[in-house]
């Protein structure tokens, strides 16, 4: 229903000042500051604002400037409900006790409302032409902007909402051309509700806070914002920040932040997409219950303090890590995810609920920005964590007990001698080791103990050698027990006798050339260890250990050695051990 100005008569004072005020495209000022209660010389009626904020009369036209009011107390209900304004108002520094209405209005320029006190603001599907800004403003209510679109900037700085109960904003699927700002103090007892959002500008809410009434305090869920949001520099919240699915094209940027999830979770971002850099660094405690599965980054810029327990980040991905990539920070970092993801709640196979995929992303982000060393210490921890969790060994786990090792003893030996296939230098340290270990027996057996022989049997057939064989120096111990058996003779290492010609044997290329197969050093083909005859009786056979069996069993399994560790030296070279998944 439309009024002319007669219909509001007679006007009380401050409304003749706010006529005048109007019609001439000044500001209508009674006080620089909210007035505490209504006076004569302060009150506006709701109606007559309302009649001038809609332009007025035939006779009565609002300048195009709009109604600007400042300092005064508004009377009485103010509802704009689908109506179509055709100038921006401003109502700065003003009171009423009741609620604002702007359902569905259509307003054709900025609208103001700094520093005013109200009710709550109803304003679903309101389109605003220019910027809506709610700085320093009190509101014992709801702030209602479902739906809405704003071809500017939302500015919510300063101001305190107490959503009584419920939400203290709720602009879902609001569209916003510009910013939006909720800096410098803003705070809210009552969720701050953004899903499904679309902002070109950005999201800053630095020094705020905001206080959950439920479980959720900043909800942004499938949220499309083509600029940076910055929940930093003493932004808090008491209650969990969710992000599910949010698009955004910066930064999300949690410097200095304080995340409470009072024992809920603190952040909720899960398949998010985040195109610049997620920081998370300097918060004021732990980051604690965060859930990032599936959510993909550009860039991870973070501290370990600032991660706390309670991580979910199974299909978590980024591009790449610009601070921290120290291996057993990194480590550290994954150990923080709940126990059933980490693989620490002492389950086994398939009830661990063990997440593979934040290690194997680690490591090979790692190796692509050049950190072999630290990649290479990922994928041993990981290595050792699928044994720790039986996900090694599948194949035998249904086998007897008495035979399931043999599914895990293949894996803690090739971590041993490569570091699963890490640490490839490792296997020459084996080699050199296991090479002096069987040398040194097989020269205290050769030495001492006469088990070496020439493996020709011309050799034995020749009468020439008589003085060399063991049991000529068995028989001059006989004979001379008081006298000590000459170095020269009842051993065929040191025999004199032997001549030249024949190949000398030598413990160290005896053992070099049974450990690796590949190579002839002419030793194996020349010598070996002296046995007695097999007795018929298996039983008294098996238990027959003098040092001939014994060395013969040594020559084996060095043997057996000597051609695993050929098996992986190949496998190290034409690199099929390196580990790429």
């Amino acid at each position: 229903m439309s009024h002319v100005l007669n219909d509001f008569r007679p006007l009380k004072p401050a409304e003749e000042k706010l006529l005048r005020c109007t019609l001439s495209g000044k500001v209508a000022s009674f006080s620089a500051h909210r007035p505490e209660q209504a006076t004569s010389e302060n009150t506006i009626r709701a109606d007559f604002l309302r009649f001038l904020i809609m332009g007025g009369d035939k006779v009565n036209i609002v300048h195009e400037q709009g109604v600007r009011l400042r300092g005064a107390y508004i009377e009485g209900i103010l509802d704009l409900r689908s109506s179509k304004i055709p100038t921006a108002f401003l109502l700065q520094n003003c009171l009423c006790f009741n609620t604002l209405f702007l359902n569905n209005a259509s307003i054709d320029g900025r609208v103001s409302l700094d520093g005013s006190a109200w009710a709550g603001v109803q304003a679903p599907l309101v389109s605003i032409a220019g910027s809506l800004s709610i700085r320093q403003l009190f509101s014992f209510g709801s702030i209602n902007l479902l739906g809405a679109k704003i071809e500017g900037s939302l500015t919510l700085s300063e101001s305190s909402i107490d959503g009584r109960g419920f939400a203290a904003i709720r602009a879902d699927r609001i569209q916003i051309s510009g910013n939006l700002n909720m800096r410098g103090g803003f705070s809210s007892i009552g969720d701050v509700s953004l899903a499904g959002i679309t902002l070109n500008g950005q999201l800053n809410c630095t020094s705020c806070r905001i206080i959950a009434v439920k479980d959720v305090s900043l909800a942004m869920d499938g949220s499309v914002i083509k600029g940076n949001v910055n929940l930093s520099t003493d932004f808090r919240s008491e209650g969990t920040v969710r992000l599910s699915g949010a698009n955004i094209g910066g930064q999300l940027n949690f410097t200095g932040a304080r995340l409470d999830g009072r024992g809920g979770y603190a952040l909720i971002a899960q398949s998010a997409f985040i195109a610049g850099s997620l920081i998370v660094k300097g918060l004021a405690i732990p980051l604690q219950k965060a859930l990032l599965n599936n959510t993909k980054v550009r860039t991870l810029t973070d501290d370990a303090k600032s991660w706390g327990e309670g991580l979910q980040l199974d299909g978590f991905t980024y591009d790449f890590l610009s601070n921290g990539a120290k291996a057993k920070t990194r480590l550290a970092w994954l150990d923080k995810q709940i126990p059933s993801a980490a693989g620490t709640n002492g389950s086994k196979g398939e009830k661990s609920g063990f997440r593979p995929q934040p290690w194997r992303h680690l490591k090979h982000k790692l190796e692509e920005m050049g950190h072999a060393d630290e990649a290479q210490e990922v994928g041993i921890a990981f290595e050792r964590r699928l044994r720790e969790v039986g996900s090694v060994g599948k194949r035998t786990a249904h086998w007897p007990r008495g035979f399931r090792w043999l599914g895990i003893v293949p894996h803690v030996l090739y971590g041993a001698l490569t570091g699963y296939g890490y640490r490839p230098m490792r296997l020459l340290a084996w080699i050199l080791g296991i090479w002096l270990a069987f040398t040194t027996v097989y020269w205290y057996a050769a030495v001492e103990q006469n088990v070496f022989a020439p493996s020709n049997p011309l050799v034995f057939q020749s009468d020439a050698y008589t003085t060399c064989r063991k049991e000529y120096g068995e028989g001059w111990q006989k004979r001379s027990p008081d006298t000590p058996i000459p170095s020269g003779i009842g051993n065929w290492y040191t025999c004199d006798a032997l001549r030249g010609e024949y190949t000398g044997f030598s413990p160290g290329a005896y053992s070099l050339d049974i450990l690796l197969s590949l190579v002839d050093l002419q030793q194996e083909k020349d010598w070996g260890p002296i046995t007695t005859t097999p007795s018929p009786n298996a039983w008294v056979e098996f238990w027959n250990w003098d040092w001939g069996h014994s060395i013969r069993f040594l020559v084996w399994l060095e043997t057996l050695i000597g051609w695993g560790i050929s098996l992986l030296l190949v496998a190290i070279v034409s690199g099929l051990t390196r580990r790429k998944e």
